[in-house]
C-alpha cells in the first residue's frame, strides 16, 4: 500500500504543477474511484520474478527539460510498482531492479538487486553532460544478464527516461544495436523520450523498440512521465505481464505512442466528456499514406475523417456536445505497412478526468509465478491497460484523504 500512495501522491503533484495540455485515448468519469485497489501500482496481481533495468537521462538538458528532476519521481514509481522481498507472498518471487544514469558515458548507480534500495540512489542523479544512451542500454544489459539471474528471457525489461536524441550522433549506432541486442536476448525496451515537440527518435531505434515488445512515447510535458509509467505497466515492464506494444488500444494525456502499423485497421478507443475538445494527430514515420477516422461507437457513425498530409501528418479536431464514447481507426490509403505515431490531446486537465475505458469486464488472468525456469511471453488478452493510467486522475483524490 505504501507503494501504491507514492504513486499517486507523486502523480498528483506532477499534476497541480503543469496542468496537462496534452494526449489521452480512454473513457474520463466523474467519479474518482475507477478502478480496484488491488489493479494500482501493480497492474492486478503479479507474480513477480522480473528483472527490471531503469535507465535515466542525466545529461545537462535535463536542467531545463526537466528542472523538478520529474523523471527521477516516475522511475521511483515504477520501482515501487515491483515486488520486493518484503512484500513477497506465497504465490509471488521477488523483483529484481538494477539503475542506471546515462550522459556522456553511463554508470551503474544500483547494481542487480532487490526494488526497497534503488529509490534513494535515484534520487541522487543530478544533470551535466552530452547524451549517450546505448551506454546506458548496454550497461543495463550487462547487470540484467549477469549469470547468476538466469534465465533473462521474457522475464527482463529495460526503461528508458530520456529527453532527446544521441548527442553526439555517432553514438545513434550503439543505441540501435544495443536495443536490437536486448530484443535478441528476450529484453523487452521501452522509451519515454521527453520533448516539447514532435519530432521522434531515428526510425530504426523506433523499429527497434517495438520489435522487443516495448513501448515507445513522446512525452510533450515532464509531469506527463507519470503517464508514461502507467502506459509502461499497462503494456507489460517484461514478456511475464503482458502481450507487448501493439496489443494495447489506448493513449494518455500527453503521450503520442508509435504502433506498428495492422493489416486492415487499427482500432483505439476514448471515452470523452460533455464539452471536452479533443485533437488527435496521427502521423506516418514510414512513407505509407494513412487515413485518421473518428466514430461515434453508441450511433455506430464516422463524426469526421482527414488523410495524412504531403508531411505523413493527419489532424482531426472535435468537441463532444455530451459525454460519448468515441473510436479513433487509423487505415493505410495503400498496402504499405510500417510504423506510425497517433496521440490526442484534450482541453480537460488530468485532474479533472479519469483515464479509464467504460467497461465491467474483469482483467485477464495473470501468468503462474515464475519458477526458476523460462517462461514464454504471456500472450492473453488485456483490459488493464486503461484501468492502470486511471492512477492518474486517483492521485487527486488520494490528496484529500
Amino acid at each position: 500500500m505504501i507503494a501504491i500512495a507514492y504513486l499517486l501522491l507523486s502523480a498528483a503533484f506532477s499534476v497541480l504543477a503543469e496542468p496537462y495540455r496534452y494526449p489521452r485515448l480512454v473513457a474520463r468519469q466523474e467519479n474518482s474511484t475507477c478502478v480496484l485497489d488491488s489493479l494500482l501500482g501493480r497492474v492486478g496481481t503479479s507474480s513477480g520474478g522480473r528483472k527490471v533495468g531503469l535507465v535515466i537521462d542525466s545529461s545537462g538538458s535535463m536542467s531545463d527539460n526537466d528542472p523538478n528532476d520529474l523523471r527521477l519521481v516516475a522511475a521511483k514509481a515504477l520501482n515501487d510498482a515491483l515486488i520486493s522481498r518484503s512484500e513477497v507472498t506465497s504465490n509471488q518471487t521477488a523483483d529484481l531492479v538494477t539503475a542506471v544514469r546515462f550522459s556522456s558515458s553511463s554508470s551503474v548507480l544500483y547494481p542487480l538487486g532487490d526494488p526497497s534500495g534503488a529509490n534513494s540512489i535515484i534520487d541522487s542523479i543530478t544533470p551535466g553532460g552530452n547524451t549517450a544512451i546505448g551506454t546506458g542500454i548496454q550497461a543495463a544489459i550487462q547487470q540484467l544478464t549477469a549469470p547468476s539471474n538466469d534465465p533473462t528471457a521474457n522475464r527482463t525489461g529495460i526503461i528508458v527516461f530520456t529527453d532527446g536524441q544521441d548527442n553526439p550522433e555517432s553514438g545513434k549506432a550503439l543505441t540501435i544495436s544495443e536495443t536490437q541486442r536486448a530484443a535478441s536476448l528476450g529484453i523487452r525496451v521501452s522509451f519515454g523520450f521527453l520533448t516539447p515537440t514532435s519530432e521522434n527518435q531515428d526510425i530504426a531505434i523506433l523499429r527497434a523498440i517495438l520489435q522487443s515488445g516495448g513501448v515507445y512515447a513522446t512525452i510533450d510535458t515532464a509531469s506527463a512521465q507519470q503517464a508514461f509509467v502507467a502506459l509502461v505497466l499497462a503494456n507489460g515492464l517484461t514478456g511475464l505481464d503482458a502481450p507487448g506494444a501493439n496489443a494495447t488500444s489506448t493513449l494518455l494525456p500527453g503521450i503520442s505512442t508509435a504502433k506498428f502499423l495492422q493489416t486492415g485497421t487499427n482500432t483505439f478507443t476514448y471515452a470523452a466528456k460533455a464539452g471536452e475538445t479533443l485533437k488527435i494527430t496521427v502521423e506516418a514515420l514510414d512513407p505509407i499514406a494513412l487515413m485518421i477516422t473518428l466514430r461515434d461507437v453508441s450511433a455506430n457513425t464516422n463524426i469526421v475523417s482527414n488523410t495524412t498530409n504531403s508531411k505523413g501528418v493527419a489532424v482531426v479536431d472535435y468537441t463532444a456536445q455530451s459525454a460519448m464514447n468515441l473510436e479513433v481507426v487509423v487505415s493505410p490509403t495503400n498496402a504499405s505497412t510500417g510504423i506510425f505515431s497517433v496521440g490526442l490531446n484534450s482541453s480537460i486537465p488530468i485532474s479533472n478526468t479519469c483515464n479509464n475505458t467504460n467497461t465491467t469486464s474483469s482483467p485477464s488472468p495473470r501468468p503462474s509465478v515464475y519458477t526458476g525456469s523460462a517462461v514464454s511471453a504471456y500472450s492473453g488478452s488485456s483490459n488493464l491497460f486503461a484501468a492502470l493510467a486511471s492512477v492518474l486522475s486517483l492521485a487527486v483524490a488520494a490528496t484529500m484523504l
